[in-house]
């Protein structure tokens, strides 16, 4: 006779770890191919960023202007002229020496947009500038601004503008009468 065994001999099944399937791969695909045709080109154009920063480059330069004139108790000046401006503090408009970088611009107060612009603002440029109809703001002693065209010197009655500009967006400077307070819009 022949016996068997009570066992049986079972065969484990093979587990198979499951993959991703080609439908769930190419979803992955396509929304990554969305997602970075929306996200990197924002990320190649930063030109608020830029114009912004070329505002406040400007902005401040204003302010120096004015309190340098309060400070000495002499009138200075910023003259804007194309794609740069300087601050000088006589009417014959020479640029005064840059407090900070003697060696740029042969250590005048120089400051150039567009190409070969000065710290980083060379994809940045000056679009319209009105100070009471002039290219040229002047601080008096007590920090009063006025347009000036080279001869006359006309008290601001209304606000001044200067617009600066990368790309597609533009910012526009108003330099208030009586105060000379620089703001943003």
């Amino acid at each position: 006779m022949f016996h068997s065994n009570s066992r049986t001999h079972r065969v484990a099944p093979v587990r198979r770890g499951r993959g991703f399937t080609l439908v769930e791969i190419l979803m992955v695909v396509l929304i990554l191919g969305i997602a970075s045709a929306i996200i990197i080109p924002g990320l190649g154009s930063r030109d608020d960023l830029r114009c912004a920063a070329a505002a406040r480059v400007v902005m401040s330069d204003l302010i120096y202007a004015q309190n340098r004139a309060i400070a000495l108790q002499k009138k200075h000046y910023v003259r804007f002229s194309g794609q740069q401006y300087s601050v000088s503090d006589s009417t014959a408009l020479l640029p005064i020496d840059h407090p900070l970088k003697p060696a740029q611009s042969n250590g005048k107060y120089v400051i150039t947009f567009g190409a070969g612009g000065t710290n980083g603002l060379d994809r940045c440029s000056v679009g319209t500038v009105s100070i009471g109809g002039q290219p040229i703001i002047g601080f008096d002693d007590l920090g009063e601004p006025f347009s000036f065209d080279g001869v006359t010197e006309t008290p601001l009655t209304q606000a001044g503008t200067i617009i600066v500009q990368s790309g597609t967006n533009s910012l526009t400077i108003q330099i208030e009468p009586f105060t000379g307070d620089a703001s943003v819009n």
